[in-house]
């Protein structure tokens, strides 16, 4: 992170916007690429034609796709030919057929995409990527991973309200087909020495939260998981496109019992979130 971010599509309004705000939290935001528009400054960062351009001007090795739908497809796959090792996608209505592609040479590559559909990462008193709220998130030992933005910034807002704080706060995107899912990253934050808990904000549909149960039955650390959609109905369709069930997979009862069987706490509301944490690692430090 220490090399930049580039931003691709960096002239656009939402860009412009959330890359100075990525900025101002302290994000290092090196270049920006739009085809054409190469030796234009946006806000003080310049423009290059290319992300291998970009790359080749400030060694950044991280890039923030702020692209519209029918292009964030294209932009993914030149991150990944460029070399990008960490690109996370915003862009929300990636046709599949567009972003398949994209995920399969991102893994010849060894490029992590995080998205799309995802307002981003965060790490408390480190770098913004995308537009997560920063107002109510302080340092801590608590990994939030989500699929949902706002109802991740209730779950973040009651955990700082109890006095609780992030290592990290990612949100994976509720497509139900998407570059990083709970189960890619569980197994990192088990190393990782700041975290000393998770909290996973899940909802009805996909098999992500039942993969992610796996994950953390190798684990120790204590979890508590959120999923939205319990008194759904069935006949209904939600408005995640990732909110698709299949059979018995994708329930919510399927769901919160494979998490209770990783040795989870399943929690009902956000509230409750915070003291479930509180009651599983007494101990837990801010």
């Amino acid at each position: 992170m220490s090399r930049g971010v580039i931003v691709q599509g960096l002239t656009g309004r939402a860009a412009r916007i959330h890359a100075k705000r990525m900025k101002s939290y302290g994000t290092n935001i090196a270049a920006g690429v739009v085809p054409g528009k190469a030796g234009q400054m946006v806000d003080g960062v310049p423009i290059h034609n290319t992300v291998q351009a970009a790359m080749d001007a400030t060694g950044a090795l991280t890039s923030m796709v702020f692209l519209p739908g029918q292009a964030a497809g294209d932009g993914l796959l030149e991150a990944a030919e460029a070399g990008i090792r960490l690109a996370v996608c915003v862009t929300e209505g990636v046709e599949t057929h567009d972003l398949l592609p994209a995920l399969a040479l991102a893994r010849i590559c060894g490029m992590t995409i995080i998205g799309p559909n995802t307002p981003g990462i965060l790490v408390p008193g480190g770098p913004l990527l995308g537009f997560l709220p920063t107002k109510f998130a302080r340092p801590g030992s608590c990994a939030v991973l989500s699929k949902s933005g706002t109802l991740s910034y209730e779950a973040v807002w009651e955990l700082n309200q109890a006095g609780l704080g992030l290592s990290l706060w990612l949100v994976v995107g509720g497509d139900s087909v998407k570059g990083t899912r709970f189960s890619d990253v569980i197994p990192y934050l088990a190393q990782d020495q700041r975290t000393r808990a998770i909290v996973v904000i899940g909802e009805i549909g996909g098999t992500d939260e039942e993969d992610a149960a796996i994950a953390l039955s190798e684990t120790q650390l204590p979890t508590v998981a959120l999923i939205a959609g319990r008194r759904a109905p069935p006949e209904r369709a939600m408005g995640h496109a990732g909110a698709i069930i299949a059979g018995s997979l994708g329930q919510y009862v399927s769901k919160a019992d494979a998490l209770r069987a990783s040795g989870a706490t399943v929690a009902l509301r956000p509230s409750e979130l915070p003291v479930a944490l509180r009651q599983m690692s007494p101990s837990l430090e801010l």
